[in-house]
């Protein structure tokens, strides 16, 4: 079961999941495809790049990061992060 952090909420594995499978996106394309309105998955995008599971390109695109990935394969306790990592 993966490990969530208390700063995350349900959608985040949806945004992270989305973006594993997409490859490079930005938050409209990922709420457009998840079902989410795109400023929320902007915020949320923004959170999970902040806590290094996603990255953000200079365009506002986001891809998964190594962490991102450990986290999806249950090899990581997202609880363990901290800001700015």
């Amino acid at each position: 079961m993966r490990q969530r952090a208390d700063w995350m909420v349900p959608i985040d594995d949806s945004i992270l999941e989305y973006v594993r499978d997409a490859g490079e996106v930005p938050p409209a394309v990922i709420g457009r495809n998840i079902d989410s309105h795109r400023n929320y998955v902007g915020v949320r995008c923004r959170e999970l790049s902040n806590y290094g599971l996603l990255s953000r390109e200079e365009d506002g695109y986001y891809s998964l990061t190594s962490l991102g990935s450990q986290y999806l394969n249950e090899e990581l306790d997202a609880g363990e992060l901290d800001a700015g990592e």
